[in-house]
């Protein structure tokens, strides 16, 4: 429309409403010499028109009939559009939206989750920016979803490229009318596609929020988050569910992972780690780096270079805080990786390095069956002890190295200089495992199961104890909701995540919890 020779179209319109002009106030105008002139505008405007209509409309005889009905209906639009001195050009687009729009309204079907990340993506899409001829077909299936207005004003501004001025002549509407229209419009566009985590957040007065993240596209089966940064990006898994069949098991099912990025309700996919294949993901402390690892490859991604395949050999199952030092296993022994350069932690087998601290100073995990702490600084091991029992293992740490947890004999537990290896709860019929710390040692998560309640994440503080986040969310969670699993709590302390049963979808999904500035 845009590129399009309006001079001629424009100078025969003002041609037109100055006759219609004179023929009202009573001068002699010939109905032929009109006639004609309307004709000649219709020969003009059948080329832009019909762009216009076939890039709103799916159908190409719709498309056709579509067109030859608004060119019948121009001597009704002009006299209007051209006699306040409008040129053609600035008025005939929203003319044709207005009239494709309401001859076929309702008529769209709902749109495909590929269709949905477009529209997300139109929704925020600068003034001007020109559009694919996927996007523009997509605009006529969701043209239900704004009012008239709402939609020619979006058009004009996104589409288009007009300013809100030029917008609000055309409309003869004030700019701050067009500019709140315009924002109501790309709101709804941005209601309609966020069907998951973004519409399924609930926040309460004390600015504390439970979001339910959803899943990738194409691996809707269910999901769960691993690692949350300060700034609440979140970093997990999602599965596609493929049933199977083999000669020697019969029907079975086969779920195949794909690591994701989340932040801001936005999913970023970074690659498919293998089906049946015990993934994990752990984040910097920035969100702005991930290691997604499985029993079949690992991937590292950050926001520079993307995603590539992580060659070294071994099992990454912790990251500092920069994302420089990693920690886990290789070969059957505990290792660390400073710029991807292995270096042993244990000669002894079996053990397994479980998670670090942020300046990758401190490192823990377990011995055989005895959880461990590295000080790579000074070169030293520390055993933690067990719970009483036989076995224990060390699963995350806090800055300075002073608290640490994981689990012993089926019990979460803590470990500090001072009081030794505890357990978080005072059931000894429970069982439980603590996952994670937040930096200063204050806050700790995981999951607990009790005969009674069944099973739940938890939120450990020194004040409250072991407490249930079903409990503490029961005001954002909806009806049959629950929250299963805490994998990790953010260095800050603010964000938890995790995996739950999301009632709204009827699938295991991983949620997020905001627990408010205050909790900084």
């Amino acid at each position: 429309m845009r590129n399009y020779d309006w001079d001629g179209v424009d100078s025969l319109a003002f041609e037109i409403a100055r006759l219609e002009e004179a023929s009202r106030n009573g001068a002699s105008v010939s109905e032929t010499e009109l006639s004609e002139a309307y004709h000649r505008l219709r020969v003009l405007l059948r080329d832009p028109v019909s762009n216009m209509v076939t890039a709103l409309t799916r159908d190409s005889k719709t498309a056709e009939q579509l067109v030859n009905e608004f060119l019948e209906r121009v001597p009704l639009l002009l006299p209007v559009r051209a006699g306040a001195k409008i040129p053609c050009s600035r008025w005939i687009a929203a003319a044709v939206i207005e009239f494709v729009y309401h001859a076929i309204e309702g008529a769209h079907t709902a749109i495909s989750r590929q269709e949905q990340r477009l529209l997300e993506e139109l929704a925020n899409t600068d003034p001007g920016t020109p559009l694919s001829a996927e996007e523009l077909d997509l605009i006529d299936r969701v043209r239900g979803t704004l009012a008239p207005d709402e939609f020619l004003v979006w058009y004009d501004y996104v589409i288009n490229g007009y300013c809100v001025a030029n917008i609000a002549q055309l409309h003869q509407e004030s700019p701050h009318w067009i500019e709140q229209t315009l924002q109501r419009a790309r709101q709804k566009l941005w209601d309609a596609v966020t069907t998951d985590a973004a519409r399924r957040t609930k926040t309460d007065l004390f600015g504390q929020s439970l979001t339910w993240l959803g899943t990738l596209p194409l691996y809707d089966h269910s999901s769960t988050a691993h690692s949350v940064a300060n700034n609440g990006a979140a970093a997990g898994v999602a599965f596609l569910e493929e049933h199977r069949y083999s000669d020697s098991r019969g029907n079975y099912a086969a779920y195949i992972a794909c690591a994701f990025h989340w932040k801001d309700h936005r999913f970023i996919e970074l690659g498919e780690l293998g089906e049946n294949c015990n993934p994990r993901c752990v984040m910097t402390l920035d969100g702005e780096k991930v290691v997604a690892t499985s029993d079949a490859c690992q991937l590292v991604w950050d926001t520079q270079g993307g995603v590539r395949r992580f060659t070294e050999r071994g099992t990454v199952h912790g990251m500092s805080a920069c994302g420089d030092v990693l920690a886990g296993e290789s070969e059957g022994r505990a290792v660390c990786w400073l710029r991807e350069r292995m270096t042993p932690l244990s000669g002894e087998t079996p053990s397994t390095a479980r998670a670090i601290s942020p300046d990758g100073r401190y490192v823990v995990g377990r011995i055989r069956n005895q959880a461990v702490c590295w000080d790579t600084a000074a070169g030293t091991i520390r055993r933690l002890g067990t719970l009483g029992g036989d076995s224990s293992e060390a699963l995350a740490v806090s800055a300075d190295g002073a608290v640490i947890v994981g689990k012993s004999d089926g019990r979460a537990f803590r470990w500090t200089p001072e009081t030794g290896t505890c357990a978080l709860s005072q059931h000894e019929e429970e069982i439980s495992t603590a996952y994670s710390v937040s930096s200063d040692g204050s806050r700790i998560v995981g999951e607990a199961l009790d005969e009674a309640k069944g099973l739940y994440a938890f939120l450990w503080t020194e004040e409250d104890g072991m407490q249930d986040l079903n409990i503490l969310f029961a005001h954002l969670r909806s009806l049959g909701a629950t929250l299963e699993r805490a994998y990790a709590i953010s260095p800050n302390g603010r964000y938890i995540v995790g995996e739950g049963y999301c009632a709204e979808t009827d699938r295991k999904e991983a949620f997020l919890i905001d627990l408010g500035e205050l909790a900084i």
